[in-house]
């Protein structure tokens, strides 16, 4: 919805004029008067205004000077100037100082109406889309790394897409890897900061480690990387030659040589380090490549086994397989306890209700009970802080059974507890539901009593916005979408309603009611009214009182 401002020192073309163009449905603009120049600035200032119709010759600032001020506050504004007067020199002044067209109030309201739909227009050519998508896919240039490592962090986490939606990513992040490949993960960790060194200069030397990587890497695989936390790194690898449709044997072969020159690789790189920017690198090589589907279960063996195998070791390099045996069986889930609590979390926080229950699932359904256990207790965590954070649900606690939720009967009764815990969480996703319901009812109840009581006022959207505090388009779309009616046709609507009730009583006088309901003319309350009636106020009040 565009915002037209009309100023002229004439109050009856000011009133005249908003009721020619309020008519125009087909524009959706919000229409505001200004009878003063000052006037119009004071609106320049408080809100964003699209489009004016302004007088040129006015007393105290002309339009001229008007539209210098106007071109300060609001750029794109399209400025539409009104004379009494065929003065070339003024035209010529209007078009110089960026004015979209210049009428004479001689040329009647059809003239005028053209250059209003021109103006709209071309507001609208200048948001097109197709500039705002290649507008967006330059700014997305530039931040295809940071896009690119948070997609592969999600991988990372476990999230899990089917194969035609992963390619379609790796696509449109222009992520250099084949989706339709298994994949390496190696793990690097810097095994100790120098004191003092700042957050910009950590991230400086992670960087580095990264492009000292690439140099060596470079030549024969294709890698992506990404900082982890502060101390880990993480390196993404598929051998640069290959492709999935060679065979088995090629495969193979390709991946062990591949694997090979890591290894010996990541020896130099770690010398590089050492001798370049004076960090010790400890470095952990997945055994064996794995589908896109797997790589987040490997990521956290490789986190766990870097932090419980390694221990304090500094310049360590080792193959994932060389901790085979040590005991380390575990689901890999387990080992990224605080990375599934924080999706959990995460997807609690942002109301992905479907994902939440997804990975809950996921966590619930293990085989053995002592994983069962573990899981139970960490979504039962994430629940209740969320339970606590919300003011306790505002009264449901009462539905809750606490006691069940922290002490669950998981030996006999595992399936039981599982299913009260699901409830918990749903217990939260329909409060939320309920709570924006009842927000947004509470605000349409406010705006509906500020148009109630202030009816015979200015209704116009950008005032009821600033009253509700809200911006007066998001305020539009939702006032249309709780009352299947715009918010200028129920104000409209009110303003009837109270008029009927007016004629109802032959002491008010016919033509005292227009101001008392907020209409800016007589003649354009009768209009409206008859058109919503089908009878003119006179017609009425004879039926009605009849």
């Amino acid at each position: 919805m565009n915002r037209l401002l009309i100023v002229d020192n004439e109050d009856y073309v000011v009133n005249g004029l908003i009721e020619v163009i309020s008519q125009l449905s087909h524009l959706e603009l919000e229409v505001i008067g200004a009878y003063s120049a000052r006037e119009a600035l004071d609106w320049l200032k408080r809100t964003k205004i699209d489009i004016v119709v302004s007088d040129i010759r006015m007393p105290g600032m002309d339009g001229i000077t008007l539209q210098q001020e106007i071109m300060r506050y609001w750029p794109k504004c399209k400025v539409i100037f009104l004379s009494g007067f065929n003065d070339f020199d003024y035209v010529q002044n209007a078009i110089r100082g960026g004015a979209l067209d210049y009428v004479l109030k001689t040329d009647g309201d059809e003239r005028l109406i053209e250059a209003v739909e021109k103006a709209v227009a071309r507001l609208r050519d200048e948001i097109e889309i197709e500039s705002l998508i290649v507008k967006s896919k330059n700014q997305m240039r530039m931040a295809f790394e940071t896009l690119q490592q948070d997609f592969i962090r999600q991988l990372l986490q476990g999230e899990r897409l089917e194969e035609r939606e992963l390619s379609r990513q790796f696509a449109d992040l222009h992520i250099p890897l084949q989706s339709s490949m298994p994949v390496l993960a190696i793990l690097g960790r810097v095994d100790e900061w120098m004191e003092n060194v700042s957050h910009y200069d950590r991230y400086l030397l992670l960087y580095s480690i990264r492009n000292i990587a690439g140099e060596y890497l470079d030549t024969m695989v294709t890698q992506i990387s990404l900082p982890v936390d502060r101390f880990n790194i993480v390196w993404m690898i598929q051998p640069k030659s290959l492709q999935p449709s060679s065979s088995l044997r090629v495969q193979e072969d390709t991946w062990n040589m591949m694997i090979r020159f890591v290894q010996g690789t990541f020896e130099m790189i770690q010398a590089a380090c050492k001798d370049l920017i004076k960090l010790d690198l400890s470095v952990l090589i997945a055994d064996t490549p794995v589908g896109w589907a797997e790589v987040g279960g490997k990521f956290a063996l490789l986190r766990s086994n870097l932090a419980r195998g390694l221990g304090s070791g500094r310049k360590v390099l080792m193959i994932d397989q060389q901790f085979a045996g040590n005991g380390a069986t575990e689901s890999p889930m387990l080992m990224d306890a605080a990375s599934l609590i924080g999706n959990l979390a995460s997807m609690l926080e942002n109301n992905r209700r479907e994902l939440f229950f997804n990975l809950l699932d996921e966590l619930l359904l293990q085989r053995d009970s002592e994983s069962q256990e573990k899981h139970y207790f960490m979504a039962a965590s994430v629940i209740l802080s969320f339970h606590t954070k919300e003011l306790k649900l505002r009264g449901t606690e009462e539905r809750w059974d606490l006691g069940r939720l922290i002490f669950p009967d998981l030996m006999t009764a595992p399936h039981e507890a599982a299913d009260y815990l699901r409830k918990c969480g749903e217990s939260i996703f329909d409060f939320r539901e309920r709570s924006r319901g009842e927000s947004e009812n509470e605000l349409m109840t406010k705006v509906k009593t500020y148009i109630a009581d202030h009816l015979a006022n200015d209704l116009s959207l950008t005032v009821i916005a600033e009253t509700v505090s809200h911006n007066s388009s998001y305020l539009s779309r939702l006032f249309k979408q709780n009352n299947s009616v715009g918010i200028a046709e129920y104000i409209t609507d009110c303003r009837i309603r109270l008029a009927k009730e007016l004629l109802e009583d032959p002491g008010n006088r016919i033509q005292d009611i227009p101001a008392a309901i907020g209409f800016t003319s007589v003649q354009y309350f009768y209009r409206v009214f008859k058109k919503v009636t089908g009878k003119t106020p006179q017609e009425w009040r004879e039926a009605t009182s009849g």
